[in-house]
């Protein structure tokens, strides 16, 4: 008996792996694709070279990645890198990836990520699309597109005509970034342009964006943040971490409230609708800090409660 259903058992098993053999593997089931990989940006650019990496994501097979120049599928990499090689000086290249994996299952594209060789003439890479996403009395909110050849790019510097108004971080392997310019006037014009700096100096600048601030009939300033604490992050010496009871405001809602952070008498930093920030402490020593709200008319609250953080003299950021 037991002999016999080992047979029956083994000749199943066989029916099925003939019925495989013929027909393929079973179609991959709903969200079986591997993993979009995210993280994709250039880390060199040359004259004939461009040097492309990304982060793969949580995967449970052996994966390949595609990689298509101009839509055209160039390689199948192993590894979570590429150089393309033996290109064109000052010629535009745009470059995406595709995950697959052992069973054929393809993942939804990267961004796709468009690049300009070096060569005689050609400027790096500079913002592009530059728009307003928030326009009030005192204060506009703009965003840009981010040069393809980020690499080299420490931050970018705003500029409203020929004057430098802002600066916005350079957020890791993001294709957009964000700046809000605050303390306008209500009912003032405005150029705006964007500039990359870079290793090799400042950038072409963006398109022009021209702004005019809505006036307003706003003059109450919201109620002053309360119950201000503090302390200094773990493992840093002069980052500290707040928090407050957040403020209200007869017109603005909790959420559309700005908060100045004040280290000594100067202005450090600035958030959007929150009760805490994590902060950069700007002297060696005592820094008495102080917070205030202020909304969108450019009404400016009292100050909260000031507290004392201490930077050890020996800090070595």
């Amino acid at each position: 008996m037991h002999v016999r259903r080992r047979l029956i058992a083994l000749a199943a098993g066989l029916a099925a792996a003939v019925s495989l053999a013929l027909t393929g593997p079973a179609t991959a089931t709903a969200g079986s694709a591997p993993p979009t990989p995210f993280n994709f940006y250039v880390n060199n650019v040359t004259a004939t070279q461009v040097s492309m990496q990304w982060s793969p994501g949580h995967l449970t097979e052996p994966t390949r990645w595609r990689v298509y120049q101009n839509d055209v599928l160039v390689t199948t990499s192993l590894g979570s890198a590429y150089v393309a090689r033996h290109l064109v000086p000052g010629q535009t290249y745009s470059y995406r990836i595709v995950a697959v994996d052992g069973s054929g299952d393809v993942a939804a594209p990267t961004r796709t990520i468009t690049v300009t060789t070096r060569g005689p003439g050609v400027q790096p890479g500079a913002p592009s699309g530059l728009r307003a996403t928030e326009v009030a009395p005192a204060r506009v909110a703009l965003e840009f597109d981010r040069p393809g050849d980020e690499f080299d790019v420490w931050a970018y510097q705003v500029f409203d005509g020929t004057a430098l108004v802002g600066t916005a971080a350079a957020p890791f392997a993001q294709p957009t970034a964000t700046v809000t310019i605050r303390r306008l006037a209500p009912g003032s014009a405005h150029t705006y342009t964007v500039r990359a700096l870079r290793s090799s100096g400042l950038s072409a600048p963006s398109n022009a964006l021209a702004v005019t601030t809505p006036t307003t009939t706003d003059a109450a300033p919201p109620t002053a943040p309360a119950g201000l604490t503090g302390r200094i992050v773990h493992y840093t010496c002069d980052n500290a971490a707040l928090a407050w009871t957040p403020s209200t405001d007869a017109v603005d809602a909790a959420a559309g409230l700005d908060y100045e952070v004040f280290g000594n008498g100067r202005l450090i930093s600035a958030v959007r609708g929150t009760g805490s920030a994590t902060v950069w402490l700007p002297d060696l020593g005592a820094n008495t800090i102080t917070v205030r709200a202020v909304d969108s008319s450019g009404n400016a609250s009292a100050f909260s409660n000031a507290i004392t953080l201490t930077v050890d003299p020996a800090c070595e950021p």
